[in-house]
C-alpha cells in the first residue's frame, strides 16, 4: 500500500510538472510571437519597408515609384496601374482604375505609350514580374512597398467601383495594414 502511495505521488507530480511545462510553452510562444495588429502604423510602416527592402535584391536593376508619388498619379490618364496578385486576391479589393496582369499581359500594345505602375501586396511578385518584362523591351515601374505601402499612403481601395476599406495581404507575415483597413488572407 505504501508503494503505490508513492507511485501515485510520482505520478501526480509528473503530471503536474507536464502541465505547468506545457502552459509555460505556450505563454512563451504567445508572448514571442507578436501580433502585427499590436504594432503602431509606425512600426508596420517600418516592418514592411524593411521586407520590401530585402526583397528588392530579388529585381535588382528595376525603376520603382513610391506610394505618395503613386497616388498623386491615380487620376492621371496616361498612367495605368496593374495588379499581379492572383484572383482570390483582386475579389477583395483593387487600386481604382487597376488592370490585371493577365489583361495587360494579354495585350502589351494597347498600353503602349502609358506609365505603368505595377503591384502586388508588398512588390515582390510584381517586382519580378517588371524584371521579367524589362528584358522583353516592356517598361514598367513598381509601386514601392506595394499595397502595403500605398494604404499607408492613404490610397484608395475598390471592390468593382465601390470603395472599401479591406485588403487582401496574401497571408499573416504581410498583415500590415495602417488601422482602418481590414485585412485578410
Amino acid at each position: 500500500m505504501l508503494h503505490r502511495e508513492h507511485t501515485d505521488r510520482k505520478v501526480l507530480r509528473l503530471c503536474v510538472l507536464l502541465f505547468c511545462t506545457i502552459l509555460t510553452a505556450v505563454f512563451c510562444i504567445n508572448a514571442a510571437s507578436v501580433s502585427a495588429t499590436s504594432l503602431s502604423d509606425a512600426e508596420k510602416r517600418q516592418q514592411f519597408t524593411a521586407m520590401y527592402a530585402d526583397y528588392r535584391e530579388d529585381f535588382p536593376g528595376i525603376e520603382e515609384i513610391d506610394a505618395d508619388k503613386a497616388l498623386r498619379l491615380l487620376k492621371d490618364l496616361d498612367v495605368i496601374f496593374v495588379d499581379v496578385r492572383k484572383p482570390e486576391e483582386q475579389a477583395v479589393s483593387m487600386i481604382p482604375g487597376a488592370v490585371t496582369s493577365e489583361v495587360f499581359l494579354a495585350d502589351t500594345e494597347r498600353f503602349r505609350g502609358q506609365r505603368i505602375i505595377a503591384y502586388c501586396t508588398i512588390s515582390y511578385r510584381s517586382g519580378k514580374l517588371v524584371a521579367k518584362l524589362k528584358r522583353k523591351g516592356i517598361t514598367m515601374v513598381n509601386l514601392k512597398g506595394g499595397l502595403l505601402g500605398w494604404v499607408h499612403a492613404g490610397g484608395p481601395l475598390v471592390r468593382g467601383n465601390l470603395p472599401v476599406t479591406v485588403l487582401h495581404v496574401y497571408g499573416r507575415k504581410w498583415d500590415l495594414a495602417p488601422a482602418g483597413i481590414e485585412t485578410v488572407y
